[in-house]
């Protein structure tokens, strides 16, 4: 008799203490200055993207450096879109619209960012921001920086994990793999990391296992005073 009750309480104890599964959000960003502001290109000619290796498994804010080019232009709405994988083709995850400040400065690292209703991505999975705009009002900033009057690239590849998409006036960044041109550009995401803070039904397991323990020491409890009474 109590062989089995300190058996039963040993396993209870076991079952409390291996299951409990802890996890504790934590915050990263990957943050991209691939160019001082030298160059900036618009939209008018079509989208571009900037693809990313996602560090996260939710993504909550986007991020892009603008300069103004062109005030007689209308303020038109940016579309702001992630697909999955490498380039302008992909999959839509999701998209929105946002539309910059009337005026902001002609030169200069601007940065504004799009918060984003924590979207779920795959960690070391590669993914691509993409901007449209009908408007020639706002350039978007990207890098390496060049010389202007002899065409010689000032900088290398800021960011090995993605590339700029869709870059029209600028003939050295190709939509290839081994373009080394990427756009300013900031993300941010979360990600749990475990043995950290208990979750709620890791404390709800934790509790019964212990009132269960509870429970089976009282019974041991009474049946060693009978014995010995």
């Amino acid at each position: 008799m109590r062989f089995k009750t300190l058996a039963a309480a040993a396993s209870l104890s076991f079952v409390a203490i291996a299951a409990p599964a802890f996890a504790n959000p934590t915050t990263d960003t990957i943050e991209v200055v691939s160019g001082s502001g030298m160059r900036a290109t618009t939209l008018y000619n079509g989208p571009i993207g900037q693809s990313f290796t996602s560090l996260d498994t939710a993504l909550t804010s986007v991020g892009f450096q603008f300069q103004l080019f062109n005030t007689s232009n209308a303020n038109t709405p940016f579309t702001l879109s992630l697909l999955n994988g490498s380039g302008l083709g992909g999959t839509q995850v999701y998209t929105t619209q946002f539309t910059l400040p009337t005026t902001i400065p002609t030169s200069g690292l601007n940065w504004f960012d799009v918060s984003l209703p924590s979207l779920a991505v795959n960690i070391g999975s590669v993914y691509t921001f993409v901007l449209s705009n009908s408007s020639l009002r706002y350039g978007v900033v990207l890098g390496p920086d060049i010389n202007i009057f002899t065409g010689q690239v000032l900088g290398g590849d800021a960011y090995t994990g993605g590339q700029a998409f869709g870059v029209q006036s600028y003939p050295n960044c190709p939509n290839t793999p081994a373009s080394a041109c990427d756009l300013n550009f900031r993300v941010t995401g979360t990600r749990e990391v475990a043995g950290a803070v208990p979750e709620p039904a890791t404390w709800a397991m934790m509790i019964a296992g212990f009132g269960m323990m509870g429970g089976a020491l009282r019974r041991r409890s009474r049946a060693t005073n009978l014995l010995t009474a």
